[in-house]
């Protein structure tokens, strides 16, 4: 009696461990990876290219390579607190067809567990999961699949998946607002004289 209660505690304790396991977070995708050094990806990355963004300075995007399965792609990597270590990877798939977002989605699902449903205003033409993984302690990996419908003059139609390192892509924009704090705050050069409203609408 006491061999079979041990037993059914031991069971309990392994379903619950497994109720509460969670997938190891996604950390690569087309052999470009969270975390690496994007000068050991030359052959992969247009480097010559890369460029800050103008809206968050301490990342830099580069395009990727034409690589087989997907039209066109990027990374960000930080430039403050890990230089040149890649916290986003951003990919669009060559096949442009709804059928491929489900079935992708469906793969991920198996893999990862029910994802988060994203909506936008953009209503039907717009399709989207979302995972998580981890914590606050230990850092949070998103992984991001979409899909766009219709007409779009910047071709933003297809299935796209995103790979983002938050802890990393936090880190990067603490270092950031540390150095600014050290610094004279800059003072717009142009136009010398007052603005008024009608400065800042189209006309």
């Amino acid at each position: 009696m006491k061999r079979l209660l041990a037993c059914l505690v031991i069971l309990t304790a392994l379903a619950a461990a497994a109720a509460h396991a969670q997938p190891s977070a996604p950390r690569e995708i087309a052999g470009i990876a969270l975390g690496a050094d994007v000068k050991d990806l030359g052959q992969r990355l247009d480097l010559s290219k890369a460029v800050p963004l103008w809206d968050k300075p301490y990342l830099t995007r580069a395009n990727i390579q034409p690589t087989k399965g997907f039209r066109t792609g990027y990374v960000l990597f930080g430039n403050c607190a890990n230089p040149g270590k890649i916290v986003r990877i951003k990919l669009k798939y060559q096949d442009k067809d709804p059928s491929f977002f489900r079935s992708t989605g469906r793969t991920l699902t198996t893999r990862y567990g029910d994802p988060k449903p994203l909506m936008s205003d953009q209503g039907a033409l717009y399709l989207g999961m979302a995972w998580k993984f981890g914590n606050i302690k230990t850092g949070v990996t998103a992984l991001l699949l979409e899909h766009a419908a219709g007409d779009d003059p910047e071709d933003t139609e297809g299935t796209s998946i995103r790979l983002t390192d938050n802890a990393m892509l936090d880190l990067e924009h603490e270092c950031y607002e540390k150095s600014r704090q050290k610094e004279p705050q800059v003072q717009p050069s142009f136009p010398l004289f007052e603005i008024k409203e009608d400065w800042l609408l189209p006309k």
